[in-house]
This record gives C-alpha cells, sequence and structure tokens, in this order.
C-alpha cells in the first residue's frame, strides 16, 4: 500500500501569488516587518498583525519554502488574523509550487471557520493541489466531521478522484476515520472504488488494523476479494506488516478467499507465519482450508518462512496440519 500523505509537513518551493495580476509575493525572510507577520499571525496576535500590515508588512508575504501568512494563519485556526490578511488583500488562492492552499490546509485541520471564510472570500471547494487532492480528501482524511459536513453541503464532490485515483472514502479508510466513512458512503461514495494501483478503500482498512471501518465497509458491499495490481486481497494486507487477528476474523466472516495469492504465489497464511507471529491468525486460517502445502513462485512455503523466522511454536501448528 502507499503511504497517500504526509499530514501537518508544511510545503515546499515557492509560492505562486498575484496582487492585481502583477506583483509577486516578497519573501518574508528578506523582510523584519514580514518575520514579525508570520510570528504574529501564528500567534493569532490581531493587534500586532494590523500595526504590522499599517507599516509596510506584506499581507501576501511567503517564506522560503512557499508557506503564505494567510497559510500559517489559517493552519493556527486564527480566524480573525485571516479575515484582516484577506481585507489587505491577501490572495485567497495562492499556492506553493506543489498546489497547497489555505483551504486545503484549513480542511486539513479542521477549522470549519476559516474554510467558510476563505470559500466566502474566493476561494474554491473544487482546488486542489498538484495532486490532484481535494479539500475534502484532506478533511476526510483527518476525520474532520464538520468540515466534511459542511463541504458537502456545498458542493464538494464525494467521488472526486486525485491523480493516483484516491477518493475521500480511500483517504478517511486509512485514517480509520469511522463517522466520517459512513457520512461518505451515505452521501454515494463508491465502496468498490479503485485507485490507480487497483487498491480499495477494504484493503487499506485491513491493512492498518482498523477493524470498525472495515466491518463498516464490509456491510455496505465492499468486495472482500477484490485484488489491487499486484494480486493482494483485503484479507494478504491484513497480515502483511502486523497480523491484525480480529480483522481477519472480520474478512474470514465475510468469506474472503483464505487461498488468495499475489503475484509472487504469497498467500496470506505465508505472511501470517512472516509476520507477527500470530498463532491465532494461522490456526483461523488453516481452519478456513488455507492450503498449508502452497508454494511461492520460488518454491517456499508457509513452513519454510516460519522456520526462517524461529518461530517454532508456528512450526508446531503446520507440522501437524500436515506440512511438508
Amino acid at each position: 500500500m502507499k503511504n497517500k500523505i504526509t499530514y501537518g509537513v508544511v510545503r515546499l518551493i515557492l509560492v505562486l501569488c498575484v496582487l492585481s495580476g502583477s506583483c509577486s509575493a516578497q519573501p518574508a525572510h528578506a523582510n523584519a516587518p514580514n518575520q514579525a507577520l508570520f510570528a504574529s499571525a501564528e500567534k493569532g496576535d490581531l493587534l500586532q498583525v494590523n500595526h504590522l500590515l499599517a507599516n509596510g508588512a506584506n499581507a501576501n508575504a511567503v517564506r522560503e519554502n512557499g508557506w503564505s501568512v494567510l497559510m500559517a494563519a489559517s493552519s493556527a485556526g486564527n480566524l480573525d488574523v485571516v479575515k484582516a490578511l484577506v481585507a489587505k488583500g491577501a490572495e485567497v488562492r495562492a499556492q506553493t509550487a506543489d498546489g497547497w492552499s489555505a483551504l486545503l490546509e484549513a480542511s486539513e485541520q479542521g477549522h470549519l471557520n476559516i474554510v467558510k471564510a476563505l470559500l466566502a472570500s474566493g476561494a474554491k471547494i473544487t482546488d486542489t493541489d498538484s495532486k490532484g487532492e481535494t479539500p475534502l480528501e484532506m478533511a476526510s482524511g483527518e476525520g474532520k466531521l464538520d468540515v466534511v459536513q459542511f463541504l458537502i453541503a456545498n458542493g464538494a464532490d464525494v467521488k472526486a478522484e486525485d491523480k493516483d485515483g484516491f477518493t475521500a472514502l480511500a483517504f478517511a479508510s486509512q485514517g480509520g476515520h469511522l463517522d466520517v466513512l459512513l457520512l461518505l458512503i451515505a452521501k454515494g461514495a463508491d465502496v468498490n472504488h479503485k485507485t490507480i494501483g487497483g487498491s480499495t478503500a477494504l484493503m487499506s482498512a485491513s491493512l492498518l488494523g482498523h477493524l470498525e471501518v472495515v466491518k463498516a465497509l464490509l456491510s455496505n458491499g465492499a468486495d472482500v476479494n477484490a485484488s489491487n495490481d499486484n494480486g493482494w486481497t483485503a484479507l494478504i494486507e491484513a497480515t502483511s506488516s502486523f497480523p491484525h487477528p480480529k480483522v481477519v476474523e472480520a474478512l474470514l466472516a465475510s468469506d474472503a478467499d483464505v487461498n488468495a495469492r499475489n503475484s509472487k504465489g504469497e498467500t496470506a497464511l505465508m505472511w501470517a507465519c512472516q509476520n507477527g507471529p500470530s498463532q491465532e491468525v494461522v490456526r483461523a486460517f488453516l481452519a478456513k482450508g488455507a492450503d498449508v502445502n502452497a508454494k511461492t513462485k520460488d518454491g517456499r512455503t508457509a513452513l519454510d518462512f516460519a522456520r526462517a523466522r524461529g518461530w517454532g511454536d508456528v512450526v508446531a501448528i503446520l507440522l501437524s496440519a500436515g506440512a511438508k
């Protein structure tokens, strides 16, 4: 699975800022008033912000990484400062070189009042970063239910995809945010949507051990045996990093194919014998008919994996089940 986002990291490089169609924003580091403006905006010191703006600070100042003072105020949740900057001409839709904006930041941080203010001042609910990620995706990935509700009520497309094929539902599933996930499903999100690589929300939730999300997806029609472009299923994902026994139990109860193989010929049983270890999961697979002697494309079996890791208890279980 792909780790889609690094949350809370300040985005890099330069900002595209338009002042009356001509002037570019001045880097904050080059100007002491601008440095002070950033500090005051982040603290929410409205009096000092107004004083600095009245005495030469630039409402469109940016740092070397392209982070604008409006983004800083939006990130910190300082509504009055956001309004003051906008009133002084701050470019609401300014973006860093990778397309990050104040609206995306406010949505990710869950500052509903600022999301409303930015949209009222010209930001667009359809604005995306350079990867095509939307405000709805950012709010969904962080579990900001009130922001998600507001964005949907104001026209955000729950089925919108970014350039990797991720949707808001995929973000909510990765984050384990059940309330957001249920809202998105209720508003028409496709539980079986696949990313560019063929992964589904169920696969990511299973990989990360989000049991309640897994159950919700299954109860809303998620295909338990869907596979991605490399043949991975939710059941294989549930054992691939560290076995999640309760997730495995839920998937098996929904008729997950215990003998499904990925493109290397690996099964969930093989992965359970590599990671953990989890005797509980191994026994559950065997009870459901897992082929104890299945081989990968390079000829290895579950027993080979367990022996290589030195897990005697698992080796004993496999041998008692007929492993050779």
